[in-house]
């Protein structure tokens, strides 16, 4: 197998301690009983070891939905190494110039970088009211309409899990980088990867949702899982600091556990322990994962059809994470 000189090398299963019968079981699983699946690979100790794709081609890039906000705090992560952005605690609002015109609730001045981070910021869930996410995605400028909402609960009480906190996160970006955000993540973090320009769809005022739609290909999900394995370096070259990596992946508040079975959120990053295994998720509708095992030096990519049907998720949790020897 060969790939571009970013992708990880490659290695059988049983040289890098994987079982070979118990992926293979876990494929045959996959492709009789999962049809949304599109494909699973498995990396360990840095060499992929592992790669199936099921009805797509492997340059094909993925809808990864919500996989995008886990790669949204890598880039808060590096704006913050770079001194674009004063801290995690700076309120938003000032770093917004223009756009709060539309404010009303005296509790929005409070709401922090950390908040948008952790989910915390008041903002309703679009995944709760469907009516408030059509209006929030189909709106002229969906940032003014975040800005615009009143808070459900006191800025850091309360997780609301959120794609216009997200989206407002991305402008707040962009603000302090200078440019447009697909442009900075460009340089910060896709050239780093050997990433060139993913699809991004864009909101009616040309900002690149960062709330989720960005494209990859499973193997530059893999990259990524990579890169936070490394704690933000990518062959020799830091990306982003071991600091943030650990921050973003640590347990803040608890999430909705409804979702995924994942109890922990951290910074855009889902935080769970699975058979006393520490394991760091990002997660995106349709069954979306990078899921990253710092403790087994394992790394695994799940895509899905981008539609609703059962979770996938227990194909990492138990039989990739079972394969280790």
């Amino acid at each position: 197998m060969t790939g571009m000189v970013h992708d990880l090398p490659t290695a059988p299963p049983e040289a890098v301690g994987l079982d070979p019968a118990r992926l293979h079981a876990a494929c045959l699983h996959v492709a009789r009983d999962l049809p949304q699946v599109t494909s699973l690979l498995v990396a360990r100790r840095g060499h992929l070891a592992f790669e199936r794709y099921f009805g797509i081609e492997a340059t094909e890039p993925q809808d990864t939905q919500s996989v995008t906000k886990s790669a949204l705090s890598l880039l808060t992560g590096i704006a913050l190494d770079r001194g674009l952005l004063p801290g995690p605690d700076q309120p938003v609002l000032p770093l917004l110039p223009g756009l709060t015109d539309s404010v009303k609730d005296t509790r929005w001045p409070h709401v922090t970088l950390r908040h948008l981070l952790t989910m915390t910021s008041g903002l309703p869930s679009e995944l709760t009211d469907p009516a408030y996410d059509d209006a929030w995605f189909t709106s002229s400028d969906p940032v003014r309409f975040a800005l615009a909402q009143a808070l459900v609960s006191p800025p850091g009480t309360a997780f609301h899990y959120s794609n216009a906190g997200a989206h407002v996160l991305g402008a707040v970006l962009a603000h302090a980088a200078r440019q447009d955000l697909a442009a900075f993540a460009q340089e910060a973090l896709w050239t780093p990867l050997g990433i060139t320009a993913p699809p991004w769809p864009r909101d009616p005022q040309g900002r690149p949702f960062a709330s989720g739609g960005l494209r990859l290909t499973p193997r530059q999900m893999l990259r990524l899982g990579q890169l936070v394995l490394q704690r933000g370096e990518w062959a020799g070259q830091r990306v982003v600091s071991p600091a943030w990596v650990e921050e973003a992946t640590r347990p803040h508040v608890p999430g909705y556990e409804w979702m995924e079975g994942l109890p922990g959120y951290g910074l855009l990053w889902w935080v769970t322990r699975e058979g006393n295994t520490e394991g760091w998720y990002a997660t995106g509708y349709g069954g979306q994962y990078v899921a990253v095992f710092p403790e087994l030096d394992l790394v695994a990519v799940m895509t899905g059809k981008v539609e609703n049907h059962p979770s996938h998720r227990h194909v990492i949790a138990r039989e990739v994470r079972g394969a280790v020897c």
